[in-house]
């Protein structure tokens, strides 16, 4: 089953990184804004806020524990502004003047998601006329620092339209893993489905690329700003970094055929220990699903090695397809030049207009266009070979006259009855005066003639048993595991049916079918012996049948 064409991937392929700048560029042009007046400019409160004794402090750096700081507002406009920033696992209170104004305490609707919430976004409106306003900060984990950024006084509207107009490119490269890896999976459905080339693990990179998908939105911030449940996409993401591990190492071990590999069982184990472990701490509050995050990167890290291994293995056997091995070379090389570029990106710049892994998302998606294309057409052509060599194997055992099964079909079944000691019974089946037919009424009224009987036996016999023309005018049937009993009652039924293509047709001569049938037992008899048997009864029956003819 061919299912993409030549000219369908070189599309697909271009039109991926098209639609890659299309997001980009959308995500540059729409921070226009609709209005010719635009909105007064954001007021950034990142720097002059003091503590409790009058000291500085850095909003950016705060020291562990329980923060109060406070910011005056006196020097700037305030009328239709709000403080925005974004909060991280923090409890926060927010005072105007000394007056609570805006109180989060964060409380786990169930003990799975445990003690954090990850990031959220906190806008309070100013009240009117206020001087001063002050950040009550309780960090959700002892001995950390409690966690505020990007705050301002802004508008809510276009501080939230400028999170996302910063987050839309970054999430829309989640959302192409995402659905680049479902593809994946409906390949993987696709080639089960139609029984195809097994070797390639579709399924594991479908896998892989969902649940880098889902693992990298929570960085995004774009599904928090959704669902405003930011606990329960947190939660999502790192379950998925629990089994992300395992797909990896599972597809690379089906690209080089060491799907026996003892990593495989282990890794599989290890991920789901790290599930269980997790979540029974994290229920019982003696842990948190965050706090555990280090086991996940345990066996990342255990997976890489696991992978690089297995295909040092792979390039050291020279067993496999070379192109293969050199398309996940170039594929794993863009995922790693990506997080390369995300880690110096970290070290050396401050102020990152992407996200911190925006780049290892788009190698990421690179290596999983890359294999997918690649896969896609190499699984294709081994379908193509796959039926060209079912069709050439059909010709070479079927009959062309009948479209029955031929000798030589007949003899490799014969081979199968001997080797796996199968128990049948064997019907030996030939055409009375199929001579006469040819010399009187000419070939081609003969093979009418050969054709009808073909069919009334593969007819007859076609719950029963497999038919095969071994000969011009003789048949076999062998029925597995039938007795001579229900045999007999098929060879009643045959009867029949001829008597009524003899009455419908009125061929020039009518037909007659001679058979005879024997069991064979493989503890007990020779195959030999019962296709002499079930010979010398049909032979038996083809004298009857002319005895009868000539009263």
């Amino acid at each position: 089953m061919k299912l993409f064409g030549k000219q369908g991937f070189v599309i697909t392929a271009a039109l991926i990184p098209v639609i890659i700048m299309a997001v980009v560029f959308f995500g540059t042009v729409s921070r226009k804004e609709q209005s010719n007046t635009p909105p007064p400019a954001a007021c950034d409160l990142t720097e002059g806020w003091y503590g409790e004794d009058g000291s500085e402090i850095d909003s950016q750096h705060l020291p562990k524990g329980r923060v109060v700081m406070s910011h005056s507002l006196e020097d700037m406009d305030t009328k239709g502004r709000d403080i925005c920033f974004k909060a991280k696992n923090t409890n926060i209170r927010v005072l105007f003047d000394g007056e609570l104004v805006y109180e989060y305490i964060y409380s786990p609707v169930s003990p799975i998601f445990g003690k954090s919430y990850g990031t959220r976004v906190v806008i309070v409106p100013i009240h009117n006329n206020s001087s001063q306003v002050t950040l009550e900060l309780e960090p959700l984990y002892e001995n950390v620092a409690a966690s505020v950024l990007l705050i301002k006084a802004d508008s809510s509207a276009v501080y939230l339209n400028d999170l996302y107009q910063r987050e839309l490119p970054g999430f829309s490269m989640c959302l192409l893993i995402y659905i680049s890896g479902v593809l994946m999976m409906f390949i993987g459905v696709l080639t089960t489905r139609h029984s195809l080339n097994t070797d390639i693990d579709f399924y594991s990179l479908g896998a892989f690329a969902m649940l880098i998908g889902v693992y990298s939105s929570n960085e995004t911030f774009i599904l928090q700003l959704i669902t405003e449940r930011p606990e329960v996409v947190m939660y999502c993401a790192a379950v998925a970094l629990m089994f992300i591990s395992y797909f990896p190492v599972s597809f690379v071990a089906s690209i080089t055929h060491q799907r026996k590999s003892v990593f495989l069982p282990v890794l599989f184990a290890l991920n789901y220990i790290n599930f269980i472990v997790t979540t029974v701490l994290t229920i019982m509050g003696i842990s948190d699903v965050q706090l555990m995050l280090t086991f996940s990167h345990v066996n990342i890290a255990l997976a890489l090695f696991m992978t690089f291994y297995l295909m040092w293995k792979a390039l050291r056997r020279k067993k496999d397809k070379k192109d293969t091995l050199n398309m996940m070379v170039a594929g794993m090389s863009a995922a790693m030049t990506g997080a390369g570029i995300d880690l110096a990106r970290y070290l050396l710049i401050t102020d990152r207009k992407l996200s911190n892994s925006f780049f290892t998302r788009t190698g990421v998606l690179i290596f999983v266009t890359i294999m997918g294309i690649y896969l896609i057409r190499e699984n294709t052509r081994t379908a193509v070979e796959k039926e060209r060599s079912a069709l050439m194997e059909k010709l070479a055992y079927t009959d062309g006259l009948t479209g029955l099964s031929n000798r030589r079909a007949f003899h490799r079944k014969e081979n199968e009855i001997r080797t796996g000691s199968i128990e049948c019974t064997i019907v030996q089946l030939d055409i009375n005066d199929l001579k006469k037919v040819n010399d009187v009424y000419g070939h081609a009224e003969g093979d009418r003639h050969i054709r009808g009987a073909a069919e009334i036996i593969s007819t007859s016999f076609e719950d029963t048993g497999i038919c095969y023309r071994t000969g011009g005018d003789e048949f076999v049937v062998i029925a597995p595991g039938c007795t001579e009993e229900k045999v007999g009652k098929v060879l009643e039924k045959m009867e029949k049916t001829i008597a009524g293509y003899n009455a419908k047709n009125s061929p020039p001569v009518p037909l007659q079918i001679a058979y005879g049938s024997a069991v064979f037992t493989a503890k007990n008899d020779m195959l030999e012996t019962a296709e002499q048997l079930a010979d010398e009864r049909m032979y038996q029956k083809k004298k009857q049948m002319k005895a009868q003819m000539a009263l």
